[in-house]
């Protein structure tokens, strides 16, 4: 009897330990499954900075979510070298499902590396038990080219004949190929291009002028390589004023059916509501639509000499102030963005000058509509024909037939509404009619070069005021012949 209790307590001990064993496993391997962590911790950067410079900076951020952040490291490899830029171990930070945010400043020179291609990357590491104790990684990597030398930015020149609404053109030097520049003027930032046949390092930027602008008007040359490698230079635009017209429009119950019939799909229920519609809503879509357009440009001058005007009768000018009036009722106010020149019905359209057809589709209250591209950020535009003779991406000659006038859009009667642009902002057509103007103010500017590249930014408000009273003289004996 005693065999069999010792036999009995025997079975049960077995049975104990191998459930122990079990549990024991089960422990074990909820530990390690439950420690291996099956998501890779996330890497953020402010920036991908394509250009390191003497000052480049941005912000890293980085998390893991169920273990917790182990480490991160940046380092950035050229010629073969790898050079650590930050090294960091958690704790303290990084705990599970937190935000580790760091702030990083680049010091190339210390660092010891040269101007040229580099390559950045950043791992991070969390805490799991992933691959042998090490913890899931991520890496992130891009290429980058390393500036020792600061860019730097100087005046050359610019048009000494400015008016409000008109358009300007400024020459300036950069030391360096710029990953950006241009001019700022107010809250417009205008794209500039290499000069045409010009010493290495000049640059060109076309820019508009708002039609309310003061005779003063402070601006700013910038110059990008690439973050915290900025160069600024102020100037002092000086502009002779200029005094708007102002027209009333009167509308009329047919002239207000006709343009709801025109435009269904703004119809409001009331022919002066749906008209009020289409003069506001759509004009601002239009415009917006423009200028998405006319957000890249040909590098190059397409472009010679001055623009041909189509012959024909002036009616609206550009600038006119229009107040809209409906049964003695003033309903809406804007502003006419181009030049109408009425000829015979259904006359040909040409082309202003050489250029790119970058649009030619119906453009709600313009109708159907042409743009050409002329590089260096110059357009025109041509609206209400009737008929379209080109298409998106064909080369036009000046004086190529675009199409025939019409009464597309908001047209009251056949004529043709032509515009020019500057990187999608309307400027005054007249200005780029006038072959004097083209030479004096577009292409002696750009040709002026090399020598004038002392001069400093005092210089262009002195040149600015200067220039316009000589050019007085020459305006005044034109008028007599």
């Amino acid at each position: 009897m005693l065999k069999d209790k010792r036999f009995r307590w025997g079975r049960k001990s077995g049975f104990f330990l191998a459930g122990l064993a079990l549990g024991s496993l089960a422990l074990l391997a909820w530990l390690v499954l439950g420690s291996l962590d099956w998501e890779n911790p996330w890497v953020e950067i402010s920036e991908q900075a394509a250009v390191v410079g003497p000052k480049s900076a941005f912000t890293l951020k980085a998390g893991d979510q169920k273990s917790g952040l182990k480490e991160v490291k940046v380092t950035i490899r050229q010629a073969g070298q790898e050079k650590t830029v930050l090294s960091r171990s958690f704790p303290p930070g990084g705990e599970r499902g937190s935000t580790v945010e760091i702030p990083i400043s680049l010091d190339p020179k210390a660092l010891g590396l040269q101007e040229g291609k580099a390559t950045f990357s950043i791992q991070a590491k969390d805490r799991s038990w992933h691959n042998f104790f090490q913890g899931r990684g991520t890496d992130l990597t891009w290429d980058t080219e390393v500036q020792l030398v600061p860019i730097s930015v100087s005046f050359v020149a610019v048009s000494h004949l400015l008016h409000p609404g008109g358009t300007g053109l400024i020459v300036y030097q950069v030391n360096k190929t710029p990953k950006e520049s241009g001019i700022q003027v107010g809250d417009r930032f205008f794209t500039g291009y290499p000069v045409p046949k010009g010493p290495q390092g000049q640059y060109a930027a076309f820019f508009a002028l708002p039609l309310d602008a003061p005779v003063s008007l402070p601006a700013q040359i910038v110059a990008r390589a690439g973050v915290g490698n900025e160069a600024k230079q102020s100037v002092s635009l000086r502009l002779r004023p200029k005094r708007w017209r102002h027209d009333n429009m009167n509308l009329s119950d047919g002239f207000l059916n006709q343009v709801a019939a025109k435009f269904p799909e703004a119809h409001q229920g009331d022919p002066l509501q749906t008209y009020l519609e289409v003069n506001r809503k759509m004009r601002q879509a239009n415009h917006d639509k423009v200028r998405r357009v006319c957000a890249e440009s040909q590098p190059q001058p397409l472009w010679s000499g001055a623009f041909q005007r189509l012959l024909g009768k002036s009616m609206a000018r550009f600038g006119d102030q229009r107040t809209y009036i409906y049964q003695k009722q003033a309903v809406d106010e804007q502003i006419h963005k181009g030049e109408d020149l009425a000829s015979l019905i259904n006359s040909p359209v040409p082309a202003g000058n050489n250029g790119l057809v970058v649009l030619a589709e119906p453009l709600g209250i313009y109708g159907n509509t042409v743009i050409l591209d002329h590089g260096l950020g110059v357009f025109s535009m041509y609206s209400h024909l009737s008929k379209i003779d080109v298409k998106a991406g064909e080369r036009v000659e000046k004086g190529k037939t675009l199409g025939l006038t019409g009464t597309t859009g908001l047209a009251g009667g056949d004529h043709l509404h032509f515009s020019m642009l500057i990187q999608g902002d309307f400027v005054n057509p007249v200005e780029w009619w006038d072959a004097h103007w083209v030479k004096d103010q577009v292409e002696k500017v750009w040709a002026q070069g090399a020598p004038a590249a002392t001069a400093s930014a005092e210089q262009v408000s002195a040149d600015s005021e200067a220039k316009p009273r000589q050019a007085k003289k020459g305006r005044a004996s034109k008028r007599k012949r």
